[in-house]
């Protein structure tokens, strides 16, 4: 095949897109390419950290991989030479510091290496959106300074919205904000369409003989406002000729009148829309004005305000040449992942990037440009997707557009079905092929209109034919839908799954802090009561403190102490890190509902119950997709956007029966209903491919959300469960550590015991790694820095003394010259390695000239000989990989004094 630079594959479900985002990476770095020349964009944590592991996992197992050939075609470097070289391109991408990422850490990387451009602390913080409480508070003082309160009730009055609408209408287009700058919108002319339209309609009754008109003929001359006129029937035929009550006395004069009537009409709707906008646009630059306000005095950003920080230094502030080059290196090789979902934002600001690989002569050797996606899973055009992009770019820079339709995820009955359902549904589908060995498979179609229980049953027959629940996945149209049929399984004894129950604020520990911490603040006994259950304390007498010198976290550490409450669960340490975010304790209490981190290694197990949305690039054994449980919901977006390909052409207000006197409006009207369509089909698809061997669709009768597929119930294939070994308790091994090994750390060979309440002492061993992790150099200045940085984040949960045994421990450290001596080389911190299976993370890599040096940090002596089995298996991975001398020293950080201990 060989190596072609400006390449993108059209990746259908299944097909094995990440396995070729793999090979291209790994061909670019067997043809010499430095990894920190790649920069590889995923949309989700998940994709970018399956990529990484992906990437490490095939090189230490090259020999035993299809991606082996792969990389061969793409290189024209046979086999056996890519072989030979696995060992340096390993070694050489352990080196390296990798650029993959998701887009929204690319720009928020830009962002803090410019944040004082941007008028920003470079520590701040990130979250999916802005407190809304505070922004709008903001917004509105905001227009209150600025005096745009009449803007503001205008606005409601023309499109009889509430504040929370018009709210909900200035973030859609704060997302837009770019492609909004061409428009601009002028106050109004003043015009008196109540006195015109009267006029025409005297006009137009002058026309008939009332006398002899019918009551209906009079009833329909009757109007009381332009908005009723819009409304009436005989406005909307071509002719007055083809109105019932006016037919009998109709006279061409009468056609003249109507089409006037029909412009005034349109007049009428364009001005009452060119009001509109200008109102809105007025009051979207105080909404935008109050965002980054808050954003630079709270330092706390969500995602969309810092796409908007970047695009705004892109284009006023720093040239984009000398923007990208100060991220760390040049880049000259660019992947991007799921390319359907991107906006035009975010291609903006990827734009410069692109433009550099794919410009001049010699393409081959300066840079190259890849990208994967599938526009028939193009679901978030509400969030700014723009799947046209896909195939414009395409042809913009002449990408060779390759697509992949071999589906490794699902067996046969779902292809073919998948198959028959959408090919004539979807323009230019490519039928998917089955993997070799990808018989089988069981699909049925089932109607019924008590869908919930349906979807209970169809669960329940899993489950007894042996299933595990988790993997078998319910998938709904809307979160109410979820949280009924994890309401209803719930109640049939089946354990679910589902994003809030993953939710760190969902988890029993930090749940029963969470009430004791509302009992200290409202003092009422139903949060003491919710407190003493959750921690299965019975009637202990517990009071409350003094609120005048409380202290939150002092006071949580001494309660879960006192009760022994900590059981090992990092659940409940990260949510203590969690409080020093918090001023006080009413800030957390009325707020902590907005925590949205996720629960830490959480071991959930049941039915996944998720939205289809939620579902995109997740796969499951078994899969049921639901009807939806409630109505249609119909388009009632006040904006309507009309594209052309990928370019904002026009907006439009909405209003009814518009599209009778505007054509415009009407053909805009008209693709945004195709656009609505498609979104459904694609939503659908995503849903029935999630399926690796069995496939239930529930449909409604009636008013069913499949209709557009037109199915009919039928069952294809055969139903066949896969059986697997269930480890008993007698299997298990032991869950014990220690707590000094946690952080990178923790994912130690065997984990080892420790007591009830040492989580203080699993607290300092992740600040001591941190201290050690942000001390760039190691110097006495860079402890200092570093040690600003660990006071800012676990300064809540160290009391000082704490603090000053890591730095008197590191600066030890600094003083001892063998310690020095040995990492004086190039350092490679937390260096992740794949070997055997397994991703650890070595403390400190460092390559001398003749040999390589592991330095694994400990903060005591206990269990010294799993220590040192750890630090072997570090040892016998960097030596197989590298075929180089590898020397490791076990490095006890103690008290008084620093113990290097050699293997």
């Amino acid at each position: 095949m060989g190596f072609e630079p400006i390449l993108a594959y059209e990746a259908s479900a299944g097909s094995g897109k990440t396995f070729n985002l793999v090979v291209r990476y790994l061909s670019l770095l067997f043809m010499g390419v430095k990894a920190e020349n790649i920069l590889a964009l995923t949309f989700t944590n998940k994709a970018a950290n399956e990529m990484q592991e992906r990437i490490a996992l095939t090189l230490s197992q090259l020999q035993d991989r299809g991606e082996l050939d792969a990389i061969s075609s793409v290189t024209g470097l046979e086999p056996a030479t890519l072989l030979s070289r696995r060992e340096a391109v390993y070694a050489n991408f352990l080196k390296s510091e990798s650029k993959i990422l998701t887009i929204d850490k690319l720009f928020s990387k830009i962002l803090r290496k410019f944040s004082l451009y941007a008028g920003l602390m470079p520590t701040f913080s990130t979250f999916e959106s802005q407190h809304e409480i505070k922004l709008m508070i903001r917004f509105l003082n905001e227009v209150n300074v600025q005096g745009a309160e009449a803007s503001l009730i205008n606005l409601s009055l023309i499109a009889s919205k509430r504040l929370g609408d018009i709210f909900g209408l200035l973030h859609a287009l704060y997302q837009k904000m770019p492609e909004l700058q061409p428009f601009h919108f002028d106050v109004p002319k003043g015009i008196d369409f109540d006195a015109a339209i009267q006029a025409l309609m005297a006009e137009l009754a002058a026309l008939f003989d009332l006398q002899s008109l019918s009551p209906s003929g009079h009833k329909a001359l009757e109007v009381a406002s332009i908005e009723a006129l819009a409304e009436k029937t005989w406005m909307h035929k071509a002719s007055l000729v083809e109105y019932n009550y006016f037919k009998k006395q109709y006279a061409p004069a009468m056609d003249v009148v109507l089409e006037r009537l029909k412009t005034l009409v349109a007049e009428y709707m364009r001005y009452k829309e060119q009001h509109f906008f200008y109102e809105l646009f007025t009051l979207l630059h105080q909404y935008q004005k109050a965002r980054t306000d808050l954003a630079r005095l709270e330092g706390e950003l969500s995602f969309d305000d810092i796409t908007a920080f970047v695009y705004y230094l892109l284009k006023e502030r720093i040239d984009s040449e000398f923007l990208y080059f100060r991220l760390d290196s040049k880049i000259e090789h660019l992947l991007l992942d799921e390319f359907q979902d991107t906006s035009m934002i975010q291609f903006d600001i990827l734009r410069p990037i692109i433009e550099e690989i794919c410009s001049g002569s010699g393409v081959v050797e300066s840079g190259s440009f890849f990208f994967v996606g599938d526009i028939k899973q193009s679901i978030y055009r509400f969030r700014g997707g723009v799947s046209a992009l896909f195939h414009t770019v395409a042809e913009h820079f002449d990408v060779t557009l390759k697509p992949l339709v071999t589906n490794y995820r699902s067996r046969e009955a779902v292809v073919t079905f998948v198959n028959e359902v959408f090919a004539p549904k979807m323009p230019h589908y490519l039928s998917q092929q089955v993997k070799p060995g990808g018989e089988g498979g069981y699909v049925e179609v089932i109607e019924d209109a008590e869908v919930l229980q349906r979807c209970v049953a169809v669960v329940q027959a899993l489950l007894q034919k042996q299933a595990r629940s988790d993997d078998i996945a319910v998938l709904c149209t809307t979160n109410a839908d979820g949280a009924a049929v994890e309401e209803a399984l719930k109640a049939n004894g089946i354990d679910v799954v589902t994003e809030t129950t993953s939710k760190l604020i969902h988890q029993h520990s930090v749940k029963t802090m969470i009430e004791y911490l509302k009992f200290c603040y409202f003092g009422a006994s139903i949060y003491k009561e919710n407190f003493l259950a959750l921690a299965g304390l019975g009637n202990v007498v517990l009071a409350r403190p003094d609120m005048r010198s409380f202290d939150m976290l002092q006071s949580c550490k001494h309660i879960i102490d006192t009760y022994e409450l900590f059981s090992g669960d990092m659940n409940l340490l990260r949510f203590l890190e969690l409080l020093g975010k918090y001023d006080d304790i009413e800030s957390l209490v009325f707020e902590y509902e907005r925590i949205d981190a996720s629960a830490v290694h959480s071991e959930l197990h049941g039915v996944k119950v998720l939205t289809v949305h939620k579902s995109k690039g997740l796969e499951f054994e078994h899969v049921v997709v639901m009807d939806r449980l409630g109505k249609k919901q119909h388009d009632t977006a006040l904006i309507i956007f009309e594209y052309e390909g990928v370019s904002l052409q026009n907006i439009f207000l909405r209003q009814s029966k518009r599209k009778e006197f505007d054509s415009h409006y009407a053909k805009a009207l008209e693709n945004n209903a195709v656009a609505a369509r498609e979104d459904a089909l694609n939503a659908l698809y995503v849903a029935f491919t999630r399926a690796q061997n069995n496939l239930f669709v529930i449909a409604k009768p009636k008013d069913s959300s499949f209709a557009l597929l037109e199915l009919q119930p039928a069952s294809w294939g055969t139903l066949e469960i896969a059986q697997h070994h269930v480890v008993t308790a007698s299997e298990h091994t032991s869950f014990e550590y220690e707590a000094i090994d946690y952080g990178r750390q923790k994912n130690v060979l065997q984990q080892q015991p420790q007591s009830q309440s040492d989580y203080q002492a699993i607290v300092f061993g992740l600040a001591l790694h941190y201290t050690l992790e942000m001390m760039r150099t190691f110097t006495t200045q860079a402890l200092e820095n570093a040690m600003i940085m660990t006071y800012n984040r676990y300064g809540a949960l160290l009391d000082p003394i704490a603090l000053e045994a890591i730095q008197k421990r590191i600066t030890l450290a600094l003083q001892e010259p063998r310690f020095m001596e040995l990492i004086d080389g190039k350092r490679f911190q937390e260096q992740p390695l794949t070997y055997e299976g397994e991703l650890r993370y070595i403390d400190l890599l460092v390559k001398h000239e003749t040999h390589w040096v592991i330095i694994d940090y400990k903060s005591a002596r206990s269990h010294h000989d799993l220590h040192v089995k750890q630090v072997g298996f570090y040892q016998r991975a960097l030596e197989a990989i590298t075929n180089e001398r590898v020397e490791s020293y076990v490095c006890y950080l103690l008290e008084d004094k620093v113990e290097l201990i050699a293997l």
